[in-house]
């Protein structure tokens, strides 16, 4: 008994030939011919199929045919499975073949756009999602991947629109309001990007990225406080090592715009600074350089140097430490070993006056 033969054909024009071996092939030229027809066989054959493919070089048409071999395997499934498994770039031709054979499918469409936009060909992903939207106007998930599509080429209006439609349809989609939160971000509309940020946070308290996002947007309307709530908040949470890294940077920073913007000297700095030189003196460079890094090692933690109440001990010293003390501490001891290194603070007037003898 023969398989069931099944078939689709598509335009030269409608082959994305970037999925080819050798994408520079002339549309029609039996390199193109060759090519796309290596390209379905294996396809077909990684679904357990079969596929003859006949290419109509005066009709500038593919037509191809297959059938369901023993092992066959649903292809949209297959596909499905490496994008979770994040095989993006694997997923990409499988995706592309089934949308050939049926191009107004919503779910190919949009796992289609979606791959696209991963793999960072959002001018690809947009008219598959354009589609999708049409035929499937209440496709929510639609409208935000069209919308992340069109910000990622920096249409951040467009986005932002499709974005808006999507919350009128669902007013608590977290993706939507992430993105919204995000492109509001990207155009310096800090005071805006507040509301769609919390109601992120609200919806999960332990998303990093919001908590970042809207310190930086608090950071930039003023209110340096609450902007270090959130900060710190980041950096408790379970969220990726970089985005925790980057809280720590930015209270990093803001303890230094405070040391800054505090009194032209600050005699405690002094003080420690001139503590840290008599320690020295005692110390061999190699232990010096031993502080310092576990200094800072605590420093990726998070250094309060603006409260003498919390104490901190160190393997490398006897004592307990303020965060002040301890930063004093670093910052001299880079300046015998890295004096070039930036360390997110500056505190040199101390330093110089410290190493002085204390003399203004």
């Amino acid at each position: 008994m023969m398989s069931q033969e099944f078939s689709f054909k598509l335009s030269f024009e409608n082959f994305d030939r970037s999925l080819l071996a050798d994408s520079s092939v002339a549309l029609g030229s039996f390199e193109f011919q060759q090519q796309v027809t290596e390209f379905f066989a294996k396809q077909f054959a990684g679904f357990g199929g079969k596929a003859r493919v006949v290419v109509d070089d005066s009709n500038q048409v593919i037509d191809v045919r297959w059938t369901k071999e023993a092992a066959w395997k649903d292809p949209h499934e297959l596909a499905l499975e490496l994008v979770a498994a994040g095989n993006v770039a694997e997923a990409l031709p499988i995706l592309r073949t089934l949308y050939h054979q049926q191009p107004s499918d919503p779910s190919t469409l949009y796992h289609l756009g979606l791959a696209y936009s991963e793999v960072g060909l959002p001018d690809r992903a947009i008219p598959l999602l354009e589609q999708l939207v049409e035929i499937a106007p209440d496709r929510v998930l639609g409208m935000v991947a069209l919308a992340a599509a069109e910000i990622d080429m920096g249409n951040l209006l467009i986005g932002e629109e499709w974005l808006r439609k999507a919350l009128e349809q669902e007013p608590g989609n977290y993706f939507a309001l992430r993105n919204l939160a995000a492109t509001l971000m990207k155009q310096g509309r800090f005071a805006e990007s507040l509301e769609p940020t919390q109601k992120c946070i609200d919806i999960n308290p332990g998303d990093t990225a919001m908590l970042v996002a809207k310190g930086d947007a608090l950071a930039a309307l003023g209110q340096p406080k609450e902007a270090e709530d959130c900060y710190r908040a980041a950096t408790k949470s379970d969220g990726p090592e970089s985005l925790i890294d980057l809280a720590k940077e930015r209270l990093t920073q803001r303890s230094g715009e405070v040391l800054r913007s505090s009194t032209p000297l600050r005699l405690d700095v002094l003080t420690y600074f001139q503590d840290a030189f008599e320690r020295f003196s005692r110390m061999s460079v190699p232990e010096i350089k031993s502080l310092a890094m576990e200094i800072a090692m605590l420093g990726n933690q998070g250094l309060d140097i603006n409260n003498p109440e919390t104490k901190h001990e160190l393997r490398a010293l006897p004592g307990r430490f303020t965060g002040l003390h301890l930063v004093s501490l670093m910052y001299a001891a880079f300046q015998e070993f890295a004096p070039q290194q930036d360390l997110g603070i500056d505190l040199s007037r101390e330093y110089k006056l410290a190493k002085d003898g204390g003399q203004q």
